[in-house]
């Protein structure tokens, strides 16, 4: 499964995607947020491509590295995380989750985190086949 670096000319193709995830969004707004984001090296993305027309983006995701004050090496968050509904299970997820893990070791992560909604049963089981585990409960508070 082909794993490239999201790049801002993504933008079109990744707002579908993002709405198959929960969060309906245009393409400008995602453009807009990799512009925010153009000169983080803590906040990249990355896209599975379709491995006969490289054209056609079949998953996304996005990782963030942040500093702990309770310890003393980074970690990694997995921010988000979607597969086209019709190429789930066929391992472009686990490929992008790879990706996402190489970077976060590479930087020297000592670990990987990631949020999921409650009601993603099937993303739970799919973590824990990644080999993560449920350590805590996260609690949002929305303005």
């Amino acid at each position: 499964m082909p794993i490239r670096r999201a790049v801002p000319d993504h933008a079109h193709a990744l707002a579908p995607l993002l709405g198959e995830l929960g969060y309906p969004t245009s393409a400008e707004a995602v453009a807009t947020r990799f512009a925010r984001l153009a000169d983080s090296e803590n906040d990249p993305a990355w896209v599975a491509v379709d491995p006969d027309d490289e054209e056609v983006l079949l998953g996304f995701a996005a990782g963030h590295l942040f500093w702990p004050y309770e310890l003393d090496a980074p970690v990694a968050e997995l921010t988000a995380l979607v597969v086209t509904e019709r190429r789930r299970g066929t391992g472009s997820g686990r490929a992008l989750v790879a990706a996402f893990e190489e970077w976060a070791k590479a930087a020297g992560c000592c670990r990987v985190t990631v949020a999921s909604s409650v009601r993603r049963t099937g993303a739970h089981a799919f973590y824990e086949r990644l080999g993560y585990e449920q350590l805590s409960k996260k609690f949002d508070k929305q303005f």
